[in-house]
C-alpha cells in the first residue's frame, strides 16, 4: 500500500540522515575540543576499538534518524487525532534522543542530562511544529482562496 512503502523510503531517508548527521556532529565536536579528524569519540574508541565504535555510533545514529523521520508515519494514522500523532512522535523522538544519547557516551547518563536533552528535543520539536504548521494553515488558506476565484470564475 501507499502509506507501507512511504514509511520504508522514510526509514531508509531516516537511517541515512540520522548516519551522516550523526557521524558529521561527533567529528566537529572532536575537531572543536582538539581531538582530531575522528567519527568517534576517543572514549568509544579505547573502550571498544575504532572499528566497532564506529559502527555502534553509526547504527545507533542511524535508528536515531529513523524515529525522526519514520516516526512521521504516525501523522498518517488517519484515526489519531493531530494531538495524539504529535505526542507519539515527540515523545518517541525525546526518549530515542536520551538512549542514544547515554548508549553512545554523548553525555554521561544522569537525571540533570536526561531532563536537558528531554527539554532540547521537546523545545527543538515543538518550534518545527509550530513553522509547520504556520506553512500547512497558509497553504490552506491560499487554497480556499484559488477555489474562491475559480468558483467566481465559473460562475458558481
Amino acid at each position: 500500500s501507499k502509506m507501507k512503502k512511504m514509511l520504508i523510503i522514510r526509514i531508509v531517508i531516516g537511517f541515512i540522515v540520522g548516519v551522516v548527521m550523526g557521524n558529521l556532529i561527533t567529528l566537529m565536536v572532536n575537531l572543536a575540543y582538539g581531538e582530531g579528524a575522528i567519527l568517534v569519540p576517543p572514549h568509544q574508541v579505547e573502550a571498544m576499538g575504532y572499528g566497532l565504535a564506529l559502527i555502534f555510533q553509526t547504527v545507533l545514529s542511524g535508528l536515531l534518524g529513523v524515529v525522526c523521520i519514520g516516526g512521521i508515519s504516525f501523522y498518517d494514522i488517519e484515526t489519531w487525532s493531530l494531538l495524539q500523532a504529535t505526542i507519539a512522535h515527540s515523545l518517541s523522538m525525546m526518549i530515542s534522543f536520551i538512549v542514544v544519547f547515554s548508549a553512545l557516551q554523548w553525555v554521561p547518563f544522569t537525571l540533570v542530562n536526561c531532563l536537558v536533552i528531554a527539554a532540547l528535543v521537546l523545545v527543538t520539536y515543538a518550534l518545527i511544529w509550530v513553522i509547520m504548521y504556520w506553512m500547512w494553515k497558509k497553504e490552506v488558506e491560499k487554497m480556499n482562496e484559488d477555489l474562491k476565484a475559480f468558483r467566481v470564475k465559473e460562475g458558481k
